[in-house]
């Protein structure tokens, strides 16, 4: 599968029935983004995204490779977790200045998860600011890291609530 998604833009995976492997063989393995998206029915444009943000690599290549959604969003939303890894704002602040540059309206928010898994918050919130699409950075952490601790993208691997555009 993961071969196979090389010739596409994007690969787009109903979660209910895969297993975490064939999702990280897609993810790792086809150099493309991946939208899970939950069972339950869908039927609407893409007009709310939230990008999950804390500064690394996975998260830019997320956000850069939703822009077409972006830029058809009427509302974005720069999403960071501060109390789970230090997040520099600057960064953040870089790609709301060059999202405005290109029309895209988006506005930063900040939130602690207080002990809560992380990728609970992100949805939560997601799911509060009535997002139809999560954009995050799939397995931003080392994978022994992710099986051991955990981490975001496997609190959406266990728990999907609303679409989300995973990259690596």
């Amino acid at each position: 599968m993961a071969e196979a998604s090389r010739a596409y833009d994007l690969v787009l995976l109903e979660l209910a029935g895969l297993s975490r492997p064939i999702v990280e063989a897609v993810l790792f393995g086809s150099g493309r983004p991946l939208i899970l998206y939950p069972p339950a029915p869908f039927g609407g444009r893409i007009d709310r995204v939230v990008i999950a943000w804390d500064g690394s690599h996975a998260a830019a290549r997320a956000a850069h490779d939703a822009s077409v959604f972006l830029e058809q969003a009427s509302k974005v939303c720069l999403l960071s977790v501060i109390d789970e890894k230090p997040v520099t704002y600057e960064t953040g602040d870089y790609l709301i200045e060059n999202l405005l540059k290109t029309g895209v309206m988006a506005e930063p928010t900040r939130l602690r998860a207080h002990g809560n898994p992380v990728g609970e918050v992100l949805q939560s919130k997601a799911f509060e600011l009535r997002a139809d699409l999560l954009v995050m950075g799939g397995f931003g952490h080392s994978r022994l890291r992710e099986f051991v601790l955990g981490g975001a993208t496997q609190a959406v691997l266990t728990s999907i609530t609303l679409p989300v555009l995973l990259s690596h």
